[in-house]
């Protein structure tokens, strides 16, 4: 009849050891990994090396020191990146990028993706940056809310940028 408890502590064990595999396994993403899970490459004619769409997912802080903004990465990076090279007339860079806000790269790029921001927490230095980014014509792209509290804490975190707005 003692064999609950031990079942309980066993279980609880286990999905301990599985969250903390999943954790290490999404930490530091980095760069695009070379194996592109079946998405196909293609060149990019070197006269327009500068002159491509590039995908670039922002890398923030959350509160809970989550690597939320990892999610689906590198899969939706690497697809949105194909699709549009194929279904569009745009050059496309096949290989994203992944930057902070406050990487002085962010300004070469117009579009930026930013996922799953429902614990985001911005740092000053960032809110200057996205800030300046947007207003020299940036876009951000915001994607992945769960439910209403998530909304309100990035709606909390954008008014930080702009706070009249």
């Amino acid at each position: 009849m003692r064999r609950t408890p031990l079942v309980i502590v066993t279980l609880l064990s286990v999905a301990c050891l599985m969250q903390v595999g999943h954790a290490q396994r999404r930490r530091n993403p980095g760069i695009m990994p070379s194996d592109r899970n079946g998405v196909p490459t293609w060149d990019v004619d070197p006269a327009f090396n500068e002159d491509v769409f590039t995908f670039v997912r922002i890398k923030y802080n959350s509160y809970r020191s989550w690597s939320r903004w990892a999610t689906d990465f590198p899969d939706s990076d690497l697809n949105f990146s194909y699709r549009l090279q194929q279904l569009t007339s745009l050059k496309v860079d096949p290989n994203g990028r992944i930057l902070e806000l406050t990487d002085p790269e962010l300004f070469r790029y117009p579009f930026v993706y930013m996922i799953e921001p429902g614990e985001l927490e911005f740092m000053d230095d960032e809110v200057r940056s996205l800030r300046r980014y947007l207003l020299n014509g940036g876009f951000l792209m915001v994607d992945d809310f769960w439910g209403e509290g998530e909304w309100d804490r990035f709606y909390y975190e954008i008014k930080k940028v702009f706070p009249d707005r």
